[in-house]
């Protein structure tokens, strides 16, 4: 019910166009299960298909687009382990959407500052603009009538299959969706603006439900989606930072900044190498996550010098299953270089171009310099049942309203590469590796917290240190983890970014002013290109539901750094 309401009123940050990226554990299966409601790139493209046309994965309008992924993914979670119909979850939804529900600020001043791509599309201008073509200003009564219709008609379709069961008529309201006259109105439009995608695209279309990756830490169990995603770099960090003794260092130390950086600047050169649609690429996971590969990542930390070098590892010694690794592979012995190019044909290294704004990605901001966003949600109710889900896409940047159906497209198709070198290139029916990273963590085999942010590339650097405060420093703040949360960030951009055109900040570190001057001058002494941020200024808000040990209460917390919510019982 969250996540539809929240594609209905917070399309700054998703909407139901967009895709769903869910970690579930439902008590009476007693296992953690991903749910990967990321959309699909249509069968008619590949990476000839835009070069030959000249076109690019610029994150706006129909070029990058995807099926979306959203509903398909919270209508599975539904079926498979809600109790209630799709009407009554939906309710609330429908309600706000056919009688409108004041506009946020953030809402407000997304639909302003997209005024000229929302001016291109007159369904967008329907949508988002009063009748005589001005935006609404925040706290107006704004209706999405098309929307609402969308889902009513979902509901009616649940309806008619209602005797056949709960299960199978959740399975008929999503199936109206993607097989349905919702698809044909969707697919219509996007042919008549010459967009490749045909009602198979949508029809075959399904949210993946597959085992999570994982990894533990000094006693505690950490869970991810896969290495579709980029939820694994977590683990992979965490897997050399287990080596450190972290908390001995002191906590936001100039050793701890150091020493955290410089693991996620290894997981990142990993990531960008090795991570990708695992339908179609055998990425060598158990490597990857494997604690020797960690070691030896490990010992390629310098404790006092910062390492400008982007350079994948080898984790295929690690790997039982994965002998060859076909791709490119980053080997980038200096990255501050302001041009680094690959030899012709050579797909052993891989040119890059140093990003020209330092803090575009702390702010929000993709790769292409627009502000995009994303929500997280993190629950765990009376039975234990955990449900983790981090929505994003189909924002009002960029995303193309599909004529009467309200629904707008997910861009997500930006975070493919065109380059048929990568790992993460575009294919038919090829999801790209997406940001989107949800976490469940567990001790002693029980859920101990679902923990998640919105923030691009830096998600899983916000997570990373959410979680290294709570497990680390527990007696800095039980039991109130909102102040674990705001504790102050750092951030490095020592990776290409997942949105085109991928631009790199190789080197980069950015630290709240929170953190000390001397900490500051002393990374800096390290050789790390250091900036400063105002405090509360990273991107991201963490969010977190904890299963108290002890009391078996459930503490709830939300990172000031937004309008982030925390309600416990």
């Amino acid at each position: 019910a969250a996540l539809l309401v929240g594609g209905v009123v917070e399309q700054d940050l998703y909407s139901l166009g967009g895709e769903a990226l869910v970690l579930v554990y439902p008590v009476a299966e007693k296992k953690v299960t991903s749910v990967v409601g990321q959309g699909w790139a249509p069968k008619a493209v590949d990476v000839d298909w835009y070069l030959s046309r000249g076109k690019t994965l610029q994150g706006a309008g129909l070029d990058p687009a995807v099926v979306p992924g959203a509903l398909h993914a919270a209508l599975t979670v539904l079926e498979k382990w809600g109790t209630m119909p799709f009407e009554t979850v939906a309710a609330r939804a429908i309600a706000y959407a056919r009688n409108g529900f004041p506009l946020r600020q953030s809402t407000a001043d997304g639909v302003v500052r997209q005024l000229a791509f929302i001016e291109q599309w007159p369904d967008n201008k329907r949508y988002w603009l009063k009748a005589d073509g001005t935006p609404h200003k925040a706290g107006d009564t704004i209706a999405l009538p098309t929307l609402a219709r969308t889902l009513e008609r979902m509901v009616e379709a649940e309806r008619e299959a209602k005797r056949r069961g709960r299960a199978a008529a959740i399975v008929a309201a999503r199936d109206r969706f993607y097989k349905g006259d919702i698809a044909k109105e969707m697919v219509a439009f996007l042919r008549k603006h010459e967009a490749p995608f045909d009602i198979s695209d949508f029809a075959e279309y399904f949210a993946r439900i597959e085992a999570p990756a994982s990894t533990t830490y000094r006693g505690y169990t950490v869970y991810k989606h896969g290495f579709s995603s980029q939820g694994p770099v977590l683990l992979q960090t965490l897997n050399i930072l287990e080596t450190f003794d972290l908390a001995a260092m002191g906590h936001d130390s100039a050793d701890y900044v150091h020493t955290v950086t410089e693991a996620m600047k290894l997981a990142y050169a990993d990531r960008d190498t090795y991570y990708a649609d695992t339908a179609f690429v055998q990425v060598p996971a158990e490597g990857l996550l494997s604690k020797a590969y960690a070691r030896e990542r490990a010992s390629l930390i310098d404790p006092r010098r910062a390492s400008k070098a982007f350079i994948a590892g080898d984790p295929l010694k690690h790997d039982t299953r994965v002998k060859t690794w076909p791709y490119a592979k980053y080997d980038i012995a200096d990255g501050t270089a302001s041009r680094v190019v690959a030899p012709a044909g050579d797909v052993s290294s891989i040119a890059m171009m140093e990003a020209d704004d330092r803090d575009a990605l702390s702010r929000g901001l993709d790769s292409a310099g627009v502000s995009k966003d994303t929500t997280h949600m993190a629950i765990i109710d009376a039975a234990g049942n955990v449900f983790d889900a981090t929505p994003s896409g189909g924002w009002i940047p960029g995303a193309v309203i599909l004529g009467d159906t309200g629904i707008g497209m997910s861009v997500r198709g930006e975070q493919f590469w065109l380059d048929t070198t990568r790992a993460n290139q575009i294919r038919p029916r090829a999801r790209p590796r997406y940001t989107l990273t949800p976490s469940l963590v567990f001790k002693d085999g029980q859920p101990l917290m679902a923990l998640g942010t919105p923030g691009g590339d830096n998600q899983d650097q916000t997570i990373l240190q959410a979680f290294l405060n709570l497990v680390e420093f527990r007696d800095r703040w039980y039991p109130n983890p909102h102040a674990a949360l705001e504790w102050p960030r750092f951030q490095t951009l020592h990776f290409h970014g997942s949105f085109w055109p991928h631009d790199a900040g190789f080197n980069k570190l950015n630290l709240e002013s929170a953190i000390p001057d001397e900490v500051f001058d002393e990374l800096k002494a390290r050789g790390h290109d250091v900036s400063r941020l105002r405090i509360f200024g990273m991107s991201g808000c963490a969010t977190t539901v904890i299963v108290d040990p002890e009391t078996k209460s459930r503490l709830a917390a939300g990172d000031p750094r937004r309008d982030c919510y925390a309600i416990a019982y």
